[in-house]
């Protein structure tokens, strides 16, 4: 299966003046605007109404204050989010895991063989808990959501089953809206594997300095407590956006 397209298309006034762009995708049978922005010139809050009207029924991903204007137009928020990078400077050093665990190349396993770990980091209540979690991660596997996996990808393995994870997508573009992109980065909750994401983070990075990437992008929930960890680990915040649903007609 191929990675599906993107186009670009404007929402116009009546005088056929654009109010605002986006890349028109799709998600779980819905048509999405992507990276749906507010046109120079032009009052978020005057284009607001217009833009609820025109995507009745949509969804979108707004960015910035746009996301706020278009919310008190009528929109229903679904999350707010951040987009971040980190710029490698290579030699980076990787760390060495805990002592009865594994680093190992994500590639090696399938992706059900991470479905465990996935499932019991974002459980019911978590800001980023999502039902399709399994599905979405096959996706990430076989290229179809975001490109390819990169080699950096690892796991933490601990003899019986992948514990932790951070997997990186060869995605088109240059951060921070694109290029090589952490898609995920999870491991099981509890006292048990306390700090073992931030330390899998680093194992990663050192590798994607190694293979010659320059940065990596990620995205976070704006409550979700990973942020801290990034954000101690160097990544910079680059952008906010705001996911949405518009009512229909």
């Amino acid at each position: 299966m191929e990675t599906r397209e993107q186009s670009v298309e404007a929402i116009l006034d009546r005088d056929g003046n654009p109010l605002a762009h986006f890349e028109r995708d799709e998600r779980e049978g819905r048509p999405w605007a992507d990276e749906l922005s507010c046109a120079a010139a032009i009052s978020p809050s005057t284009a607001a109404a217009a833009i609820v009207r025109s995507l009745a029924g949509w969804g979108a991903t707004a960015a910035g204050d746009f996301g706020s204007a278009l919310i008190d137009a009528g929109a229903t928020r679904l999350r707010t989010f951040h987009t971040c990078t980190l710029a490698l400077s290579p030699p980076i050093p990787e760390p060495t895991l805990p002592s009865g665990l594994q680093l190992l190349p994500a590639g090696q396993f399938p992706p059900a063989a991470l479905y465990e770990a996935l499932v019991a980091a974002y459980p019911p209540g978590h800001p980023d808990h999502d039902d399709e979690a399994p599905a979405s991660l096959d996706g990430l596997y076989d290229g179809t959501l975001m490109g390819p996996l990169h080699p950096c990808s690892a796991v933490a393995w601990d003899g019986r089953r992948v514990v932790a994870a951070v997997l990186v997508q060869d995605a088109e573009g240059r951060p921070p809206l694109a290029g090589p992109w952490i898609s995920e980065a999870f491991r099981y909750p509890g006292p048990d594997y306390a700090g073992l994401g931030a330390l899998l983070l680093q194992c990663v990075t050192a590798r994607a300095s190694d293979a010659g990437l320059t940065a990596l992008g990620l995205s976070v929930t704006d409550t979700n407590p990973a942020q801290a960890v990034y954000e101690r680990l160097g990544f910079t915040r680059t952008a906010r956006w705001t996911d949405l649903e518009f009512p229909c007609a």
